[in-house]
């Protein structure tokens, strides 16, 4: 119904500038640059987008002088926008509660037929317009009494109610009238909310109180600039916190001037800073209940459950969703209706005891399709990880829901724990939150032995690959060829490979004692049978992450090394020693590569293989 793209308007702060500026402007054709501003000019809009669908509330809040009526004046053509577009469809109207210029000679009549006519009524409705106004204001019976010969209280509704009463398909409301003790302002607060229970509004206020309770989108500006946008639940709790510190810093520099005192505007916390730092406390204090929330409701349902689709890394399933999954079957108890993981790789093992069914990827879509469309999804998405519900994810969750009679599913989507983690990693949610939401326990595979990959006696299993926790250098590859000797000297070796892995040396390749395995991007199954490969092993030597996290869960002993600190993984590393701790697992060991010298590895194996 409305949208506008990167609205911009400049001003300036002193009037004989300012209009040598305007003369200027006039005599340059088209619009003004404004990558520059000259002296004394500043935005009092900077860039503002937002779109308002049908049926929809968007609400802007902002402190006095933010911009609000400038922006207001620029939707509805009063000003003209130095830079941006303004589109909508339909009949756009401005609900105000700024007064029009009145004439006081004229009637009350004459002036509400100038008022609705300038807020655009029609000649069909212009006159049931006019009527509507007045009896709204209470006016019916002085319409033809001269202005000047009213009260001002009798005037005070009559330009706010003259834009209610006009028909409009999209309205801005600068403000939102506030009933009060009279009846005309409550008869124009009754209409305005009307008209706001309908929807197709964008409401610009400086107060968060008397609002809507239906509001599709919110935002916060200040000194034109949009500082942060989300839903009603999270803008309004920041704006309140915003507006409380922006008080408390005037009445600070207030009274340092009344005492004389210098005011060090680098000590005070800028208005961004202030809002980043109230959406932390509400993330800190909101995430984990919304997240418990949106499972428990879920839950309560007799629809069939969906845990999934997962389709992102391995170390994450194994240290966050799976865990998660786990504390959602154990803290809300068995369901009558069936829970069903969705994930990939053929991996049913790791949610046997923790769903009723469990449904793969590729029984959905064959193995290349689901390929191609899980790299669709990371490029769609801008991240491996499932921040979001893809349309890939979608697309799984239809054909799940045709293979259960078309059953709208309930979905616990991945999205939930990588939202926390997320908040988590930004310490904005204390990490124990992890180990209160899950359940660590010992995963039982089932074991098939193929000799064609796993030799008949016993073996061990390594796994290395180069990453940024990881690099490709020269000691790195010497850890490597000491490590795959080491382990070849006891027993068979069998090397899961899942990307990224440098290959055998060819000093022990000649030997025939080690197998490698190809990455689950080989086959559909590849991840499932990389699973059973390391449930029966002795022991477990490779780099932190990925596939290394499984063997905790199936009480190999793992050696697993790292170099630098990259992304998260200091994150990683300290939920996998909680797990260990809560499982009192004694066998996994996480060692920094440049501390992993031979006699420490050998000693190592030695003692795993005893």
């Amino acid at each position: 119904m409305l949208e506008c793209r990167g609205l911009t308007k400049v001003y300036c702060r002193g009037f004989e500038q300012g209009r040598r500026y305007a003369f200027v402007d006039i005599l340059r054709p088209g619009r003004r640059p404004i990558e520059r501003l000259r002296r004394e000019e500043f935005l009092a809009v900077d860039r503002f987008s937002v779109t308002v669908r049908k049926g929809e509330n968007v609400l802007v809040l902002g402190l006095p002088g933010a911009g609000k009526t400038t922006i207001a004046k620029l939707l509805t053509g009063m000003l003209l926008a130095d830079a941006g577009d303004v589109h909508f469809h339909g009949r756009l109207g401005l609900v105000s509660g700024g007064k029009l210029g009145m004439v006081p000679f004229l009637t009350v009549w004459e002036y509400i037929q100038l008022a609705t006519g300038i807020h655009g009524a029609e000649p069909g409705v212009h006159d049931a317009c006019c009527e509507r106004a007045l009896e709204l204001t209470g006016l019916t019976d002085k319409r033809d009494l001269k202005i000047v010969d009213l009260d001002k209280l009798d005037t005070r509704y009559l330009s706010i109610a003259s834009a209610l009463v006009v028909p409009h398909d999209v309205r801005i409301f600068d403000g939102v009238p506030r009933p009060g003790r009279d009846r005309a302002s409550r008869q124009v607060a009754a209409l305005a909310t009307e008209h706001l229970e309908r929807g197709s509004n964008l409401i610009l206020a400086s107060s968060t109180a008397n609002l809507p309770a239906r509001i599709s989108h919110a935002a916060i500006l200040h000194e034109g600039e949009t500082l942060f946008e989300g839903g009603l639940d999270t803008v309004v709790p920041v704006f309140d916190h915003f507006v409380y510190r922006m008080q408390r810093i005037e009445q600070f520099v207030r009274e340092a001037e009344e005492a004389g005192r210098e005011v060090d505007p680098s000590r005070m916390l800028r208005p961004p800073e202030i809002i980043t730092r109230a959406r932390r406390s509400l993330e800190r204090s909101r995430i984990g209940p919304m997240v418990e929330e949106r499972i428990a409701k879920a839950w309560a349902s007799t629809q069939p459950v969906v845990v999934g689709p997962y389709l992102s890394d391995v170390g994450f399933e194994l240290l966050y969703w799976r865990p998660f999954v786990a504390w959602m079957h154990e803290h809300y108890g068995e369901r009558t209706a069936p829970v069903i993981a969705l994930s990939r790789g053929r991996v049913g093992d790791w949610y046997a005891s923790r769903a009723t069914d469990y449904v793969d990827a590729c029984d959905l879509v064959d193995f290349d399709t689901f390929l191609t469309r899980n790299r669709q999804r990371v490029r769609a998405t801008g991240s491996w990880k499932q921040k979001v519900i893809a349309d890939f994810d979608r697309e799984l969750l239809d054909a799940l829901s045709a293979r259960f009679d078309d059953v709208e599913p309930e979905v616990l989507h991945p999205s939930l724990i990588f939202r926390v983690c997320s908040r988590i990693w930004n310490g904005t949610l204390p990490h124990d939150w992890l180990a209160e939401h899950g359940v660590y326990d010992y995963l039982q595979p089932t074991l098939t032995r193929d000799d064609t990959i796993c030799p008949p006696e016993p073996y061990v299993v390594a796994s290395f690959w180069f990453s940024s926790c990881f690099t490709d250098t020269r000691q790195h590859r010497h850890l490597i060829h000491l490590a795959l000797s080491e382990l070849s000297q006891r027993m068979p070796v069998v090397v899961v490979d899942t990307g990224g892995f440098p290959g055998v040396p060819e000093s022990l390749d000649a030997s025939g004692d080690i197998r490698v395995v190809p990455g689950p991007q080989h086959s559909e199954g590849q991840l499932g049978l990389q699973s059973r490969i390391i449930a029966g092993s002795r022991a477990y030597v490779g780099s932190f992450g990925n596939i290394s996290q499984l063997a905790p869960f199936f009480r190999v002993p793992s050696l697993l090394v790292f170099d630098e600190e990259g992304g998260h993984s200091a994150h990683h590393r300290r939920t996998a020693r909680t797990i260990a701790d809560v499982m009192d697992d004694r066998t996994t060991d996480i060692v920094r590569a440049p501390e992993l010298n031979p006699a420490r590895l050998s000693a190592w194996i030695d003692q795993a293989l005893s």
